[in-house]
Formats: C-alpha cells, sequence, structure tokens
C-alpha cells in the first residue's frame, strides 16, 4: 500500500513536469512564431527564429585582447586571422601591445607618431595594411604607432596615450573620436569580458573608477554574477527576454555607473587631458556612417558632438582635423564596410582619412 502511495506520487509529478514542459515549449513557438512574422516586412516568414537553436547572441572572443589593471582591456601579442564574413579574413598583427603591419618598415629618421582612439583607429574590419595609421605611414614613410583598441572611449584613449607615452616619446599624438559613440563608453563599467574605468560624479568631484570599482557594479548584476544560468536556457527566446531584463543577452550588456559623467563632461575632461600632454597633439574627429544618412536624429546628434569637442579643443589650444567633408562626398557604400553588427571604413575609407591627416599635418611646424 506505502509502495503505491509512492508510485501514485511520482506518477503526479511526472505528468506535472509533462504538462509544465509542453506549455513551456508551446510558449516558445508561439513566442517564436510572433517573432519570425512581426520582423519580417513584405517577405514572410524570417525563418531564423525557428531554424537557430541558440537564442542567445554570444560575444565573440578573437583572442586580441587582453586584460589590463589600469585600462581594463588592451591589445595582446600575436596573429590572428578573423574568418567571419564582416572582417572580409582580416589578419591582426600585434607586437608590444600596438597594431602593426609586418609588411612595412618606414625608412624616413622623422619623430614617430602615435594614434589612439577607438576600432576606426584600431582598424576593425581591415587588415593590418589597411588601417589608416598604416596607411598613413606609408604616405609618410615614417612610423606611425597604432595605440587604438576597439571599444574604448576617449578618456580611456587618453589613458592609453598616457601609457604608451611612458616607454617613449613621439613628435606628434592624434586622439581619434568617433563622435556619436564613443563618449557614451566612458559612462559604462564594462564590455563583453572586460570591465573599464568610467568617469563618474560623486562626493570627489569628477574622477575615473579604478577597474576593481567597476567590477564591484557588474558583480551586482545577478545574471552577469552567475552567467551559467542563463546558459542552461540556451535554446529559450523567451528566457533570452526574461534575462535581457537582467542585463544578460548572450553576454553581459554594457552597464551605466550609476553616477556617471554626461557626455559633455566626458568630452571636456579628454580633451583636457589631452591638452596636458607634453608632445604636439591633434584631435582627429571620426563618423559613424549614419552621419551620412541625411537629416536623421542620430546624424544631428552625431554633427552636434562634432561642434563641442572642436569648442573644448578651441579652449585647450589643442588643433583639430576633422573628417566629415573629406567624407561627405564619397559613397558610404565605398568609405565603409557593411556588416549586421556596426559598419567601419574599408581601406578605402582610411586612404580618405590618412590622406587628409598627412595634408594638415604637413602645415605643423616641425
Amino acid at each position: 500500500m506505502k509502495w503505491a502511495t509512492h508510485l501514485g506520487f511520482c506518477k503526479t509529478i511526472l505528468i506535472n513536469v509533462i504538462v509544465c514542459c509542453l506549455l513551456l515549449i508551446s510558449l516558445e513557438v508561439s513566442y517564436r512564431t510572433w517573432l519570425s512574422f512581426s520582423g519580417c516586412g513584405d517577405i514572410c516568414p524570417y525563418t531564423a527564429f525557428f531554424t537557430r537553436l541558440d537564442a542567445f547572441h554570444r560575444y565573440t572572443d578573437y583572442g586580441f585582447m587582453g586584460p589590463n589593471p589600469i585600462l581594463g582591456f588592451s591589445p595582446a601579442d600575436g596573429t590572428f586571422k578573423i574568418r567571419e564574413p564582416a572582417w572580409n579574413g582580416a589578419t591582426i598583427t600585434i607586437r608590444q601591445g600596438v597594431r602593426v603591419n609586418p609588411n612595412f618598415e618606414p625608412r624616413s629618421a622623422g619623430g614617430a607618431i602615435l594614434a589612439v582612439g577607438d576600432s576606426f583607429v584600431f582598424g576593425d574590419q581591415v587588415s593590418d595594411g589597411e588601417t589608416w595609421p598604416a596607411l598613413l605611414e606609408r604616405r609618410l614613410n615614417r612610423r606611425v604607432v597604432n595605440g587604438g583598441v576597439s571599444s574604448y572611449g576617449p578618456v580611456q584613449a587618453v589613458l592609453r596615450a598616457e601609457q604608451l607615452l611612458k616607454v617613449q616619446a613621439y613628435s606628434l599624438v592624434i586622439l581619434s573620436i568617433l563622435v556619436g559613440e564613443d563618449p557614451q563608453r566612458d559612462r559604462v563599467v564594462n564590455v563583453n569580458l572586460y570591465r573599464r574605468p568610467a568617469l563618474i560624479r560623486d562626493e570627489r568631484g569628477l574622477r575615473l573608477t579604478t577597474i576593481e570599482e567597476s567590477d564591484k557594479i557588474v558583480s551586482e548584476h545577478f545574471a552577469c554574477a552567475h552567467p551559467w544560468i542563463p546558459e542552461l536556457f540556451f535554446w529559450s527566446h523567451v528566457a533570452k527576454r526574461f534575462f535581457w531584463r537582467l542585463g544578460y543577452a548572450g553576454r553581459c550588456i554594457s552597464f551605466v555607473h550609476p553616477k556617471a559623467a554626461t557626455h559633455d563632461e566626458i568630452i571636456e575632461f579628454a580633451v583636457e587631458r589631452f591638452a596636458a600632454l607634453p608632445d604636439r597633439k591633434v584631435i582627429l574627429i571620426q563618423y559613424p556612417r549614419y552621419s551620412f544618412d541625411g537629416p536623421t536624429r542620430l546624424a544631428t546628434l552625431a554633427i552636434d558632438e562634432a561642434s563641442k569637442i572642436r569648442d573644448a579643443a578651441n579652449h585647450h589650444g589643442v588643433r583639430v582635423i576633422d573628417t566629415y567633408y573629406a567624407l561627405k562626398d564619397g559613397p558610404p557604400h565605398e568609405t565603409y564596410i557593411y556588416s549586421h553588427w556596426w559598419s567601419h571604413h574599408s581601406k578605402s575609407g582610411n586612404e580618405v582619412v590618412s590622406g587628409l591627416i598627412a595634408g594638415e599635418i604637413a602645415q605643423l611646424a616641425p
């Protein structure tokens, strides 16, 4: 009798589990169907929601970044071949923490130039000889050190310049700022697998957080502190929607520090700190592709931000090179590489940028 009672209890649990699973599967299929038809436009259905088992868009670690105790992350030495379609088989060569073009050795005895900034400097989506620092190096026949790092903000890039200037002096330092995108990055405490310093305003005034402080902010988010839990539900778009609200979508979403500085404060802080560097300096203003899509809200914001950078640079006596008009009349499909996640400059676009820089710095006193 006791065994029969236990058996009946187990059957009840099993039936409830099966019913629950069927309900969850039904909910998942219904949600995927809705996602498929709601975003398909004129061509229905969009089947990716049915054919792709993994609902999470995971971070791809290409291996060319590593942790840095001050900057959060920086390039790691090695040669890397990126085989994703958007990268067009790009080769990345990093030596002594900076990207190099191993196929060219400048012969000029002129002083080296240092370029810092984000992925537009580093050269995402193009090979070593197609970044604008590499193309500028060929034009000038003069060493141009590519100190750019993907996902850096302007303050983070200035910190990078300060680190590299401790190793050697340069005849010129170029700080590239991608308007509409870069200042926001200095407000957040993480990117993908890494923590980063954030510019905040607290009782101590305007200051940068340490990597340890940033890590504490991230660890307070449940899903990021326990990523194995959402990983159990890798197949579910319903679960993805839930965990996205907790800050996880296959990787930790970038968290803005609760005391983050404003965009204007970040621009002023970065330019003022850059102006304090001992070497000759130039700020290069670069533009995302949407800046040339017409009078859209994002394009307007980018143009306004460029104006603020020029004003801050003029106030602190730093020369500005603005790439807008050099790129404005060029077809975006030629000067930018389209991808589903972002558009960086193609070799053609980097040729335009390097040509503009070469012409401008030729006017600087030696």
